[in-house]
C-alpha cells in the first residue's frame, strides 16, 4: 500500500496538536478513556497556512466509502467545506495520541463537503479514517462558530462520576436537578460551569439522534452528558474543553461520595449560589 503525501506543519498547528496530546494523557490518567473510548477533534483551519494548489496527490475519501461504515449515511454540514481538522482515528486509543501522527490525522473537508483529503498523519495510510463520531464533532463546531463563539475543539470522554450519576433515576432525566447537585458541592463548579449540564437521553453511539441531541444541549449548556455513556464539551482548544468536563465531574464525584457515605449532602445553599452568580456575573 502506498504511503500518503504529507504536509509540513507550522508551529501554531503543532501547538494545538500538543494540547490534544496533553489532554489525552489527562483522560487516560483519570481512567476516562478505556481502550479506544473517547475522541478529540480540533478545527485548525484559521492557523493552518497555505495549502498546495492541488490536493490530487493526497488521498481522498468520499463519505459513502468510509471503511468503518458508520459515517456512510451522514454528511458533513455544507458550511464545513474547506475546513481543516486534526482528529483522532477510528479505533485508535486515546493514550496513543502521544504519537498524534499514528493515532490521529489532519484532514481537509473537500469543497463539496462530501468527503475529505488526508493531509498529515494517519499512519501514512491512504485509507485511514477518522472516528465515526467525527461528523457530529464537525456539526457541533460549525454551530458554535455560527453563533460567533471562538470554540474550535470537541472533547468526548468517559468521566466516571458523571456517568455514574447519569445512571441515577432521580437525576438522569432532569437537566436542572442534575446540574444543581453538581453546582452545590463546591463553588468552583457553579463558577466555571455557569450554563450547567445538559443530558442527552441514551441512544446509539455515533447516531444522528446523538449528534442532534448533543448540539441541542451544548447550545445552552457547558457540558453535555450522554446518559450512561460519557460527556462532551467544547472550547477554544483541547485543554479548555477538558476543563469543563473536569470541573463538572468534581461536582458529581463529591455528591456521590456523600451518598456513598450514607448521607444526603447539605450543599451550598441556593442563596449562596445566587451570590456567586451575582458576584461573578454568571
Amino acid at each position: 500500500m502506498n504511503q500518503i503525501t504529507q504536509i509540513f506543519l507550522n508551529d501554531a498547528v503543532k501547538l494545538e496538536i500538543a494540547k490534544v496530546s496533553e489532554t489525552a494523557e489527562y483522560l487516560w490518567q483519570r481512567e476516562w478513556a478505556e481502550r479506544n473510548g473517547g475522541n478529540i477533534s480540533v478545527d485548525v483551519t484559521d492557523i493552518f497556512g497555505e495549502l498546495p494548489t492541488s490536493l490530487d496527490s493526497f488521498p481522498h475519501c468520499h463519505l459513502s466509502m468510509v471503511s468503518n461504515g458508520k459515517m456512510g449515511d451522514n454528511s458533513f454540514p455544507k458550511e464545513s467545506a474547506g475546513h481543516i481538522f486534526f482528529v483522532k482515528g477510528t479505533g485508535e486509543r486515546i493514550r496513543e495520541l502521544n504519537h498524534p501522527e499514528l493515532a490521529g490525522c489532519i484532514l481537509r473537508i473537500d469543497d463539496n463537503a462530501e468527503g475529505y483529503h488526508i493531509l498529515w498523519g494517519g499512519r501514512e495510510l491512504p485509507d485511514y479514517a477518522p472516528t465515526s463520531e467525527f461528523i457530529s464533532h464537525v456539526e457541533i463546531i460549525m454551530q458554535k462558530q455560527a453563533a460567533g463563539l471562538p470554540d474550535r475543539c470537541v472533547v468526548h470522554t468517559h468521566p466516571l462520576e458523571l456517568i455514574a450519576l447519569s445512571h441515577h433515576s432521580k437525576y438522569a432525566h432532569d437537566d436542572e436537578l442534575y446540574t444543581h447537585v453538581c453546582w452545590q458541592m463546591i463553588p468552583e463548579v457553579r463558577a466555571f460551569i455557569p450554563r450547567g449540564i445538559g443530558i442527552v437521553p441514551y441512544c446509539m453511539p455515533g447516531s444522528k439522534v446523538m449528534a442532534e441531541g448533543t448540539k441541542a444541549k451544548l447550545a445552552d449548556h457547558d457540558v453535555a452528558i450522554w446518559e450512561k455513556h460519557g460527556a462532551v464539551a467544547t472550547g477554544v482548544d483541547a485543554l479548555t474543553a477538558f476543563d469543563f468536563i473536569d470541573v463538572a465531574n468534581k461536582g458529581a464525584k463529591l455528591f456521590l461520595m456523600c451518598l456513598a457515605s450514607g448521607y444526603e449532602p447539605e450543599g451550598v445553599s441556593k442563596e449562596n449560589m445566587q451570590h456567586l452568580k451575582e458576584t461573578f456575573g454568571l
